[in-house]
C-alpha cells in the first residue's frame, strides 16, 4: 500500500495531516471480542458509581464551523475522577484485583465489595503501580485506595506539581522520574518486575503486556454504548480522538466497528507537533518511536511510542492523522468555556480540548476538509477526555474571572 504523504495544514494553527486509505481489521489483532465489551459493560453498569456521562450538542460551533452537527462526550465527570481514564484503569484494576484474591480465596469476589474496601486485610501486602501523565495514574490511585491496597506511580518530568500533589492527596507513593514518559515507563516496569508485591495496571501494551491494555481498552467501550445510546442510533460521520498510546484511539474505534459496522465513523487522529507517534508511524508504515522531550500542555498526549495492541487497529482503520501546534488546544479550550448561544460550557483542560482543537485546525483548510467530507452534511463527534486536572494551568489559559464562574478553583 502506498504510504501517505504528510501535508502542511493552511489556516490559523501550525500543524500537518496525512490522508489514509482505510481498510478492514483483521478479528485476530482486535483490542476485543464483543463478549469482552459486554462483559465490561455488565461489570461497571452494575457499580454504584456508575452513571452515563453527558452528550453534549455543540449547535453553535458547528454552524460556526459549516457541519451539520459537533458532539461533545463530556468525560470531565465520569466516576467523579474527571477523566475518561476512569472508565479503563479502574476497571482493569478491579478485574485484576478480584481475580487474584479469587485464586487465593477459592470463592468469588463481588466489584461492589472490592470497591467498597471489603478485601483491605488480604490486600495489605498487595499494591497497584504504573507510569502516568496524570489521569490514568490517579484513576489507579483511586482504585487502590478504594480497595485498600497501595499504590506507587511513577511520573515523567512534564508533570506539574498539581497533578502530582493530587495524586499523593490520593494515597499514592509519587516516584518522579527525570525523563519522559517512555523512560519512566520502563523504570516503572523495572522496579515492578522485581516486587512480587506489585500489580501493573497500564494503558499501554507492549509485545509482552497485553491483558491488562486490553481490559482498560474493553473498559473504554463503554463510551461508545452510551453514545449510541444517546443518538438514539444516529451515527456520526467522523471523531475526532486524541492519541498518546492510542489505546482511547483503538477502542472507540473497535467498539465503533463492532456496534455498527460499515457505518462506523471516519477516525481523525491527532496529537500534538511535539509527540506524535502515531503520525509518524503512520507515515512510514510501521510503528516507531519518536525522539525528543516530547513537551506539550496536551501532557495525556506526551507519548513517545504507540500501544502495541492499539497499532494493528490505527494503522488499518484511521482516515486520517493530524499533529497540531498547543494553541489549537488552547483555543478550543477557551471555545468550550465560552459557548455561544444555548450550547453548554464545557470545562476541557488540556488534553481535553485536543479532538476540539483537531477540528478547529481542519476546518481552516478547504482543501483538506473537502477530502475528508467535513462539510455541510458531517455529523462530528468530539470527547472532552479530561476535565481541569491542573486547575491553575486552566485558569492561566481560561482567564480566573472565566474559571470562577466555571466554578474552577486553584487548588496551589
Amino acid at each position: 500500500m502506498t504510504k501517505p504523504i504528510p501535508q502542511k495544514l493552511s489556516g490559523h494553527f501550525l500543524g500537518d495531516v496525512l490522508l489514509c486509505k482505510r481498510k478492514p481489521i483483521d478479528p485476530a489483532v482486535a483490542a476485543y471480542t464483543p463478549q469482552n465489551a459486554q462483559s465490561a459493560f455488565n461489570r461497571i453498569s452494575a457499580w454504584s458509581a456508575y452513571a452515563a456521562t453527558p452528550l453534549c450538542p455543540l449547535k453553535s460551533v458547528a454552524q460556526d464551523l459549516g457541519l451539520a452537527q459537533v458532539w461533545c462526550k463530556d468525560e470531565s465527570g465520569r466516576l467523579g475522577l474527571a477523566s475518561f481514564k476512569a472508565m479503563g484503569a479502574v476497571y482493569a484494576s478491579v478485574a485484576t484485583i478480584s481475580e487474584l484474591l479469587e485464586k487465593q480465596t477459592g470463592k468469588p469476589v463481588s466489584d461492589q465489595d472490592l470497591l467498597d474496601g471489603i478485601y483491605t486485610d488480604q490486600l495489605a501486602n498487595t499494591y497497584l503501580t504504573c507510569c502516568t501523565d496524570g489521569n490514568h495514574g490517579f484513576s489507579v490511585a483511586w482504585a487502590a485506595r478504594a480497595m485498600g491496597c497501595g499504590c506507587k506511580i511513577y511520573i515523567p518530568t512534564g508533570v506539574s506539581t498539581e497533578r502530582e500533589q493530587a495524586l499523593r492527596d490520593e494515597g499514592a507513593d509519587v516516584v518522579r522520574i527525570d525523563g519522559t514518559y517512555d523512560e519512566a515507563y520502563a523504570i516503572a516496569a523495572r522496579d515492578a518486575a522485581a516486587d512480587a508485591a506489585a500489580v501493573v495496571i497500564s494503558d499501554s501494551a507492549t509485545s509482552d503486556y497485553t491483558r491488562i491494555p486490553r481490559l482498560v481498552m474493553s473498559g473504554y467501550s463503554i463510551m461508545v454504548r452510551e453514545i449510541m445510546d444517546q443518538l438514539n442510533g444516529e451515527a456520526p460521520t467522523h471523531v475526532m480522538l486524541p492519541a498518546g498510546c492510542g489505546g482511547l484511539a483503538g477502542a472507540i474505534m473497535t467498539a465503533f466497528d463492532q456496534m455498527i459496522g460499515e457505518q462506523s465513523p471516519a477516525p481523525i487522529i491527532v496529537e500534538p507537533l511535539s509527540a506524535d507517534c502515531v503520525f509518524v508511524s503512520k507515515s512510514v508504515g510501521h510503528a516507531v518511536e519518536v525522539e525528543g522531550d516530547l513537551e506539550t500542555i496536551m501532557g495525556g498526549l506526551s507519548c513517545a511510542a504507540v500501544s502495541y495492541v492499539a497499532w494493528p487497529i490505527l494503522d488499518a482503520r484511521v482516515a486520517a492523522c493530524l499533529r497540531i501546534e498547543d494553541k489549537a488546544a488552547a483555543e478550543a479550550m477557551r471555545v468550550l468555556a465560552n459557548p455561544k448561544g444555548n450550547d453548554l460550557a464545557i470545562v476541557a483542560g488540556e488534553t481535553g480540548g485536543a479532538g476540539l482543537a483537531g477540528l478547529l485546525a481542519l476546518a481552516k483548510d478547504e482543501d483538506v476538509r473537502q477530502q475528508l467530507g467535513l462539510d455541510g452534511s458531517a455529523r462530528v463527534l468530539i470527547f472532552n477526555c479530561e476535565g481541569a486536572t491542573d486547575r491553575g494551568a486552566y485558569r492561566q489559559i481560561i482567564g480566573e474571572a472565566r474559571s470562577d464562574q466555571l466554578g474552577v478553583r486553584d487548588l496551589c
